[in-house]
């Protein structure tokens, strides 16, 4: 028998089955960014986008900041997508989006997205993305606290034609498993073993190996409906199967469990058992608390095969292991137990167990599997101790949960047994006879499954099967040996023929290098003269961009002595940007003098050390977070001046007006490759935005006017939207002094 605590564990092993074909989390953010800065602005871009918002909607950490950043990066990619004319961007873009906003708990807003993905995807035939996305759905609905099992069976239902429609088998395999578990889960056996047959028939088309899985819920199915030889069968094959993939993991703990309870299903009391302590085992290597139930399963069946003490020994170590075994747990164990002392005919042993369990009975709060296991043992203590009436008052109740259990025609074998004890006990010999007649009729049906021939020709097969695979295990060993002493032979030869040709190549490699030698004393010569020659050019570039850094260093000190002598909040502030201009203009002549290249600009350290002069000069601490995307993009001065001087102004605006002095909140700042040597600056706060009234065109403010003509400067475009804040672009071609930059010259930089 089977609770539900053994089925969450086995539907969670499905679920992380059912997953495995979707696209993958990245898990090496710092890896993902570099390919990101790397990436052309074309379609393995958008898929590196989309996986760095799979990675921030897949954190652990729940935080609304990660989630709005999974939002932008995916409208991002949703918006070179469209550029690109790539409808599978566009739809996956839809799908992480529809992610961020069920983490963000906002249900209809991914409801809608996540259908806006499906008809892109149908509509460009793209199955497989679409029956991804409407298991996407399960999960949304599971995330939004759904519990109906149909549900989740019609979008598992709508899913499977488009995979098979696709050509995806094993995902669709991988569908029709999980359809299987959740029509068990509701009592559909008949579909169950249909989806689950299905599934079998595309995995083997597919050579698919580990089929454990899916011969499990088949065989643990026909257990439900008493087929006791397709049960057998599949447990078997289930067993079989795990044990040649080396399958190590709980899912071997369920098959050997539901192996063990076909043969206790059986009377085959002695394989049940062996099966009951290799899951125990698994179990108890993963320090999983599965094992309370297992040892529930095994001391039922050592009751049965007459080792009473042994099964109460078993069920108290197990209690002294998990204290906190749980009420139904707890009432199982004490009805194995007081069964074993009725086995046993220690009575008064056995009243306190019958008083308990009577008394937990009345709560009403137990399903009727443990309903059943729970009366059962009391009404043959009651009839044991001639107790006849206390057992009458019970029978019914125990005969009506027993008729309520499919599968288990032990339970009203043992209530006609119970029947026929009253009776007889109460001098009616009619109504004895008659359920006697019952129980012994089931009692040999039952006999006649243990004894059915084809479930003997079964377990010799298995038998011989391992024991030929055991016999070929050791042929291999002893031609292995073989082959190794062989071998040995072989290569002392070819140690002894290498040893000569070594002898020969390194006498002409000494004789190669006398040559290279003199060669190279001479190109050595040549080179250190047009080094000092090269030394001296750069040391006089570095001296001259020293010089002027110095020099704008010097006009910063005198606006800040300047600034002391004024009381006026607007010029302070006028100064104080002009101090911030000229800072950002002085940071990129430090960096051309501190490093080796002395023409182009890194945009990634420029724009991080810039940040950090803003965090400095404007003294956030930790109240506004910066999110980058910044491309490996080297600028030559003619453009990296006017281009700092707009992130300058952009970020000061953002940092001054898009949050109040205790708000907290984000500023993005992305700079990337776009087509035809383009670059796209974006610059966005997720602050209140602009006001509706805003016009552009009508604005005179001296920092957008400034933006607008530096723009212009590089010969760009410039736009400012407001939508869950504001958003600067600017778009331009790249330029080193009037001429495209080249390929070469970014890997030389």
């Amino acid at each position: 028998m089977i609770t539900r605590k053994l089925i969450v564990i086995f539907i969670l092993i499905i679920s992380a089955g059912r997953l495995m074909g979707q696209p993958a989390v990245p898990k090496d953010i710092g890896a993902l960014r570099l390919k990101l800065s790397k990436s052309g602005a074309d379609t393995s871009r958008v898929k590196l986008l989309i996986g760095l918002s799979r990675y921030y909607n897949a954190s652990t950490t729940k935080s609304p900041m990660l989630n709005d950043s999974a939002i932008f990066i995916a409208l991002q990619a949703q918006k070179l997508s469209s550029t690109l004319s790539y409808p599978e961007g566009t739809g996956l873009s839809y799908q992480v989006m529809a992610m961020s906003w069920s983490n963000k708990k906002d249900f209809k807003k991914s409801d809608e997205l996540i259908k806006k993905a499906i008809q892109i995807f149908l509509s460009h035939n793209l199955y497989i993305d679409a029956a991804e996305a409407y298991l996407n759905m399960e999960e949304f609905y599971l995330a939004a606290g759904g519990t109906d099992y149909n549900v989740m069976i019609g979008y598992y239902e709508q899913a499977k034609p488009l995979f098979i429609k696709g050509g995806a088998k094993m995902r669709a395999g991988a569908t029709l498993n999980v359809l299987g578990d959740f029509y068990l889960q509701i009592g559909k056996n008949d579909e169950a073993i249909a989806a689950l047959q299905s599934a079998l028939s595309l995995y083997k088309s597919t050579g698919k190996k580990d089929l454990q899985s899916t011969y499990d819920l088949l065989g643990y199915n026909y257990l439900q409906i008493t087929s006791f030889n397709e049960a057998l069968k599949y447990a078997l094959l289930a067993v079989k199967t795990a044990e040649e993939v080396q399958d190590t993991s709980m899912l071997l703990c369920t098959i050997y469990n539901r192996t063990g309870m076909v043969y206790y299903a059986l009377s085959q009391f002695s394989q049940s058992t062996a099966y009951y302590k290799k899951s125990i085992a698994v179990a108890r290597k993963y320090n999983d608390r599965s094992e309370i139930f297992l040892a529930g399963n095994l001391a039922n069946n050592l009751l049965h095969e007459n080792k009473s003490a042994e099964a109460i020994e078993l069920l108290k170590q197990t209690e002294l292991r998990f204290p906190d075994i749980g009420d139904e747990y707890l009432s199982r164990y004490n009805s194995s137990i007081l069964q074993a002392y009725l086995n046993l005919k220690k009575y008064d042993e056995a009243k306190y167990y019958s008083t308990w369990l009577l008394k937990a009975y009345s709560k009403n709060k137990y399903p009727p599997i443990s309903q059943a296991n729970m009366l059962g043992p009391v009404i043959q203590y009651f009839i044991e101790t001639k107790q006849y009436g206390q057992a009458a008052n019970y029978f019914p109740e125990f005969m009506n949960t027993a008729k309520q259990l499919r599968g288990k025609p032990r339970f009203i074998q043992k209530g006609y047994l119970f029947a026929y004890q009253i009776d007889s006990a109460n001098n009616n010999p009619v109504s004895a006879l008659r359920n006697y007649t019952k129980y012994a009729s089931l009692k040999d049906s039952i006999s006649e499954a243990t004894k059915n021939k084809q479930m003997q020709e079964l377990q010799i097969q298995y038998e011989t099967e391992k024991k030929e695979k055991e016999n070929l295990v050791l042929r291999k060993e002893s031609l292995l040996q073989a082959n190794k002493a062989k071998q040995a032979g072989h290569i002392r030869d070819l140690t002894l023929i290498g040893t000569c040709f070594l002898l020969v190549f390194i006498v002409l490699l000494y004789y190669s290098y006398r040559v290279n030698q003199k060669n190279s004393k001479a190109i050595s010569e040549k080179n250190d003269s047009l080094r000092q020659l090269v030394t001296e050019k750069e040391w006089l570039l570095k001296e001259i961009h020293h010089r002027v850094k110095n020099n704008l260093q010097i006009v910063m000190g005198l606006l800040q002595q300047q600034s002391a002598y004024i009381n006026n909040d607007d010029a302070l502030a006028a100064i104080q940007n002009s101090e911030n201009r000229m800072r950002s203009i002085a940071l990129i002549h430090q960096k051309l003098y501190q490093s080796d290249n002395l023409d182009l600009i890194s945009m990634p350290e420029y724009t991080n050390e810039m940040i950090t002069n803003l965090k400095d000069s404007c003294g956030l601490d930790n109240r506004i977070f910066f999110e980058k995307q910044v491309d490996n993009i080297y600028l030559d001065v003619a453009q990296a001046v006017p281009l700092g001087l707009i992130m300058n102004e952009a970020i000061t605006n953002a940092i001054k007006y898009a949050y109040k002095a205790d708000m907290q909140g984000v500023i993005y700042i992305s700079l990337i490759k776009a087509p035809n040597q383009y670059i796209e600056l974006t610059i966005a706060d997720n602050g209140p935005g602009l006001p509706e009234t805003f016009d552009i065109k009508k604005v005179e403010s001296l920092g957008i006017n400034l933006m607008r003509g530096l723009s212009k400067q590089l010969g760009g475009s410039f736009d400012i939207t407001s939508e869950q804040g504001c958003m600067i672009s600017i778009s331009f071609q790249t330029e080193i002094f009037n001429r495209g930059i080249t390929e070469a010259e970014v890997i030389l930089t």
